[in-house]
């Protein structure tokens, strides 16, 4: 039975595996498989799952993540995995948000599902705040009806959304 574990867990999609014996003398098996939370397009073309290790890309299923463009490094990686974990705690991101770019370290934007502004990140640090006054400036505008009219919101700034109108 173990070697029937090793064999299922030596798939790149499979997080885990528990094969054994029911009290019937019945072979079950338990297989956890990996989650990707974001697309790395860059030179090599992968997935990143939900403990931030690379993932290959599947040749019969494509997973509604968001795609992770631009100049990506170590560090960069690791800061966008700290983005989607973020993103995937809140139903509005997780639901919006289709694109990360990496412009260079410290360095990100978004991309949204129906809006045409780019939201410039700027740091991972206080990601929380970031999204937060973004939010409330979305409400606002959403409310006011004057989406449309940004081309970039900025939330480098502390406590502060700067935009820019098209």
């Amino acid at each position: 039975m173990n070697t029937i574990e090793k064999v299922i867990e030596a798939d790149e999609m499979v997080k885990s595996a528990q094969v054994y014996l029911t009290v019937n003398g019945e072979l079950t098996s338990k297989i956890v498989q990996r989650k990707p939370i974001g697309r790395i397009e860059g030179n090599s073309k992968f997935y990143l799952d939900d403990e931030g290790k690379r993932m290959p890309l599947s040749t019969s299923h494509s997973a509604r993540v968001p795609i992770i463009t631009g100049k990506i490094t170590g560090k960069g990686l690791e800061d966008v995995y700290e983005i989607l974990k973020y993103i995937n705690q809140d139903d509005f991101l997780r639901k919006n948000v289709i694109g990360i770019h990496i412009e260079e370290e410290e360095s990100y934007q978004l991309k949204f599902r129906m809006e045409q502004f780019v939201v410039h990140l700027g740091g991972i640090d206080n990601l929380e705040e970031k999204f937060n006054n973004f939010k409330a400036f979305y409400a606002k505008a959403n409310r006011d009806k004057t989406l449309e009219e940004y081309a970039m919101v900025n939330l480098e700034f502390n406590n502060q959304v700067v935009c820019t109108k098209i």
